[in-house]
């Protein structure tokens, strides 16, 4: 029977900001046919391509945004473009598109956290977790207090079955955060991982503290229960976590709580 791992990538998520969707996509019309008629009487201009590629992006028209970084590298070839490229071409699902581009602009010694950070995810993404820990571990040396970098280090490691290594990671996530309900769940099991099933419910319980609607969390809690030999209680926390999850581990529970 497995249990749930929950996997963070919060570092590839927008921005939260004050508009709703249908706001933010008629900002960017806007945007894009302002860049159009900007264009039209100065196709020369570098920035303009830019931009407006940008607004592509947020629009989600992320191969019209790839084009137009594209064509504006004929006009400068700022390093920045392979930022940009790399983003958009990370939001399509090109992850080893995004990964070349990430690693050419780091080639260019262009080094900031976010830079190795990004590319981490995309190498995570494309199973490559030995490359991904060592660039978000460059990515700590930059930026030592970000409770992500040090989250999905931690996930990485777990990959590779390196649940003490994750266990670490996780302890300094939450260190830094004491309300991240991911990487306490995450600590648990890689505790869960180790056979420390009472520290493993300590973290689950202390994880739905702070969300106790985290269904796949209770799913842990249950099994971690089931292991020590709480039937009752695994059998209750199954029942919740079923409800909540729209009966996803109906036979997780029929198995368990005959």
């Amino acid at each position: 029977m497995a249990i749930f791992f929950i996997l963070n990538i919060t570092g590839c998520f927008n921005k939260k900001t004050n508009f709703t969707n249908e706001q933010t996509n008629k900002i960017n019309r806007e945007i894009i046919s302002n860049y159009n008629k900007a264009i039209s009487k100065d196709p020369g201009n570098f920035d303009f391509y830019v931009e407006r590629g940008k607004a592509k992006h947020d629009f989600g028209d992320f191969i019209g945004a790839i084009d137009d970084y594209d064509y504006s590298t004929k006009l400068n070839t700022n390093n920045i473009i392979n930022f940009y490229k790399a983003k958009a071409k990370f939001s399509y699902g090109d992850f080893n598109g995004a990964i070349t581009n990430y690693q050419t602009l780091i080639n260019k010694k262009s080094f900031k956290d976010e830079y190795f950070f990004n590319l981490a995810i995309s190498q995570f993404i494309t199973s490559n977790y030995k490359d991904a820990i060592k660039n978000y571990t460059r990515a700590i040396e930059i930026e030592k207090n970000n409770e992500f970098y040090y989250l999905n280090r931690g996930n990485a490691k777990y990959q590779i079955n390196d649940y003490s290594g994750s266990i670490n990671d996780y302890s300094k996530s939450i260190s830094i955060n004491k309300k991240s309900y991911i990487a306490l769940n995450n600590r648990g099991v890689s505790k869960f991982k180790l056979k420390k099933y009472r520290s493993a419910l300590e973290d689950f319980k202390n994880s739905l503290k702070v969300n106790s609607q985290n269904y796949n969390t209770l799913y842990n809690k249950s099994l971690t229960y089931f292991e020590l030999n709480e039937i009752k209680k695994a059998c209750n926390d199954l029942r919740k976590s079923m409800k909540l999850g729209k009966e996803v581990f109906k036979d997780e529970y029929l198995k368990i709580c005959r």
